[in-house]
């Protein structure tokens, strides 16, 4: 059974959501831990800003209710009742539907944003090689993501992308009433950045810079799109040109306390300053928010800023949820092709063996030397045994419980229980 269980900025604060948050360098030691404890038989795991989930196929009883309670085998900084109280626990077509929306971008933050298609690609590649998937779970997977891309391309989802990247830019403009003219300094040399960057220098900034404690990655990113990369260390240097800091680093700690950043205000002497901080964990210490001049937006403001301009892509939301249907159902059928697959060959086998057992003892009585009625008689066997097949081997590829009319049919042939539907 396919089994899910996670939280997600929309059952946890960012607070929450920062201490469940699994680093990518553990996922697939996570993964191949409860692998190895015979809690699942094969799982992938996706932590991003937003959302901590595990996708598991699993044969054991409650098996999402088991995986709540082996949170503590996790690799995470979360209380286990504060898990408790803010995660979800699906099983079936349920938890496969689940999986459909986060791939589509239905369940993100920001509706219809992509970064989460690729986030899950970049799961699946960590799964893959950490050799944590079965082929059950493969195409399940792989199912979700032709899903996301469908509705990143074939819906205005996709032909006006929004992300967190916008939210952040939208939520700085806001504040500043407009970005023309202004400095932006952007801390972190990762995606969200990327796309941060490609907004901000449409916007008439006076100065545009990348910080990052690599300055050669900063370069990478930063010289293509024409802004200034700087090591960390040399954010003094330019802070007293900057009106907004975006951070998004995957530092596991404050990159930014509240003293650091009320000696940066001091260099500015103490003019606005909006810091909007994406990063998980966070990048900026909560407590800066408490340094004069400076406003402090972190993920869960962004969110409220989001669902303020969602009415412009709520219509877009029925064609989005008609192509997920549409994989979905794809997805059970190439589902149904797997189960059924190994009864379907079994039925084969056992119904030629008969054919060529019947056949030998028709042929053993009749003229060695009537080539004509021998092949004949063959002609007539195999002819019978194509048209007996096709009813049953049609009707498993296009029942709607091939489970249940694959164990009638393994019944009533006497096939092998191993390749029966009944596991």
């Amino acid at each position: 059974m396919f089994v899910l269980v996670g939280l997600s900025q929309r059952t946890s604060p960012l607070e929450v959501r920062e201490k469940a948050f699994v680093p990518e360098g553990l996922v697939g030691e996570c993964v191949r831990r409860l692998i190895d404890r015979d809690l699942i038989d094969s799982g992938l795991m996706l932590s991003t800003c937003n959302r901590t989930e595990l996708y598991a196929m699993s044969r054991s009883e409650r098996a999402a209710d088991r995986l709540v309670e082996a949170f503590a085998w996790w690799p995470h900084e979360l209380a286990f009742e504060v898990w408790r109280r803010h995660a979800y626990q699906l099983e079936g077509e349920q938890a496969i539907a689940h999986l459909f929306s986060v791939a589509g971008g239905l369940d993100s933050m920001v509706i219809g944003e992509g970064q989460i298609l690729g986030q899950l690609k970049r799961a699946l590649e960590l799964a893959m090689a950490a050799g944590t998937l079965d082929p059950e779970l493969q195409i399940i997977l792989r199912g979700a993501l032709r899903a996301g891309k469908r509705v990143r391309h074939e819906t205005d989802l996709g032909r006006r992308p929004v992300s967190v990247g916008h939210a952040a830019v939208a939520q700085a403009a806001l504040s500043l009433g407009s970005l023309k003219g202004r400095g932006v300094l952007l801390v972190g040399a990762g995606p969200m950045s990327e796309v941060a960057m490609r907004l901000f220098r449409n916007q008439g900034l006076s100065e545009l810079a990348l910080a990052s404690r690599t300055l050669e990655r900063a370069q990478r990113l930063a010289q293509p799109l024409g802004a200034t990369a700087i090591a960390f260390q040399e954010i003094d240097d330019v802070i007293d040109r900057i009106d907004v800091i975006l951070c998004s680093s995957s530092a596991p700690f404050h990159l930014f306390n509240a003293a650091r950043v009320a000696a940066l205000q001091s260099r500015r002497n103490g003019r606005p300053l909006v810091i909007v901080d994406i990063a998980v964990p966070r990048d900026v210490d909560p407590a800066a928010a408490g340094v004069p001049g400076v406003r402090l937006f972190n993920l869960d403001d962004l969110q409220r800023t989001a669902e303020r301009s969602l009415d412009d892509r709520r219509a877009a939301l029925p064609e989005a949820q008609r192509l997920l249907q549409e994989e979905l159902s794809r997805t059970a059928s190439a589902l149904d092709a797997r189960a059924t697959a190994p009864l379907a060959g079994a039925l084969v086998k056992r119904v030629e063996a008969l054919r060529d057992q019947e056949l030998a003892r028709a042929l053993s009585r009749s003229n060695a030397g009537d080539a004509q009625t021998r092949e004949a008689l063959t002609d007539l066997a195999h002819g019978l045994t194509r048209k007996f097949l096709h009813g049953p081997l049609h009707h498993l590829r296009e029942t709607p419980d091939p489970r249940m009319d694959g164990a009638v049919l393994g019944e009533a042939f006497g096939l092998q229980p191993e390749a029966r539907l009944d596991q």
